[in-house]
């Protein structure tokens, strides 16, 4: 794997992640005293996104980024896949180039 398919797949993992945060908070906006979950981004040792989820303190209201969260993470691996496809169609490039 390339270095940018590997910093690409990274991100679209820390989206998945997000998204499941999202998704879990979207789920339970009825439900009253329900675990809250954030998810924490930080630079990877070798470039690209580590994610982690971890636990919040619960809220009285549910907050309006719960809502705004997918589409946030939605475009978040909408940039990485497009990264994807351009370094996919590169590598074929340059094959084609070398053959």
């Amino acid at each position: 794997m390339t270095p940018i398919a590997g910093i690409a797949t990274s991100g679209l993992r820390a989206a998945a992640l997000g998204m499941q945060a999202a998704a879990h908070h979207i789920a339970n906006l009825a439900t009253p005293d329900a675990a809250r979950q954030t998810v924490g981004l930080s630079a990877g040792p070798t470039g690209g996104v580590s994610a982690a989820v971890g636990g919040a303190p619960p809220e009285p209201a549910p907050p309006l980024e719960d809502v705004a969260a997918p589409q946030t993470y939605k475009a978040m691996a909408g940039a990485n896949v497009f990264v994807l496809k351009v370094a996919d169609q590169t590598l074929g490039s340059l094959l084609d180039v070398s053959a």
